[in-house]
């Protein structure tokens, strides 16, 4: 009797009630309903599979640096003048692809207080490598490279010669530096405003592509050349 009573008040009660709804109502049908959809179709296509696996390895590889705290670190520090600051986004563009952090600096505007600048941040920052590129060389003596990249204090150093400028990178062998002679991908010269294309440029009609302006500064074409340069000496 007492069994019978309980089975009808549990009854009563849940009739009483209103239903709860469960977790899967509470989302809108519209985008539960395509997702689901969506995840059948990927899980059939094998192809699907590895497109959507590629691009998410290749957004964690570009990422990387964040991911793993390098952003906090310092990879490359380049100091420079005009030369490169023209074209600075394809040039940070290429660093950053090859999975390094960069730093662009204006301590140092001629070969003449490179040196200083150099030590400066070598204390500050602990870069793996420096980059050092000036044409301007008036005033400065004939030991100004070599001092630069003394003071490194043993880091890799990279000095990238300006075709027709200065002339002072010569003694960066000499000091231990490596020496980037882009002459052969922007022109010797200032006045060389077109070089033949390489295989991953998009051409002109004459298979030239223009890698300096009128005034000599670089492209977006030829900065992208000199990047490229860099970063095959890169530690």
């Amino acid at each position: 009797m007492r069994r019978s009573h309980r089975r009808a008040t549990a009854i009563a009660l849940q009739t009483s009630l209103p239903r709860l709804p469960t977790i899967v109502a509470c989302y809108p049908r519209h985008l539960v309903s395509p997702a689901r959809r969506w995840i059948r179709e990927l899980v059939s296509s094998p192809a699907k599979i590895v497109t959507v696996v590629v691009v998410a390895t290749g957004l964690v590889w570009w990422q990387w640096p964040l991911i793993s705290g390098q952003d906090s670190r310092t990879d490359v520090v380049l100091l420079t003048d005009g030369f490169l600051t023209s074209t600075e986004r394809p040039v940070t563009y290429r660093i950053h692809e090859d999975g390094r952090s960069l730093r662009w600096d204006a301590e140092a505007t001629s070969w003449c207080d490179a040196a200083e600048a150099v030590q400066k941040i070598e204390a500050e920052a602990d870069p793996a490598a420096f980059v050092l590129s000036f044409a301007d060389a008036d005033g400065c003596d004939g030991e100004a490279v070599t001092k630069a990249v003394q003071a490194a204090k043993g880091h890799t150093v990279l000095v990238v010669a300006q075709p027709g400028r200065s002339g002072l990178e010569s003694a960066a062998a000499q000091s231990g530096a490596t020496l980037i002679d882009p002459s052969s991908f922007i022109g010797d010269q200032l006045t060389a405003t077109a070089m033949p294309c390489q295989w991953w440029e998009t051409c002109t009609a004459d298979g030239t592509i223009a890698v300096r302006t009128a005034d000599g500064a670089l492209t977006a074409e030829g900065g992208d050349r000199v990047a490229r340069l860099i970063v095959a000496q890169l530690p």
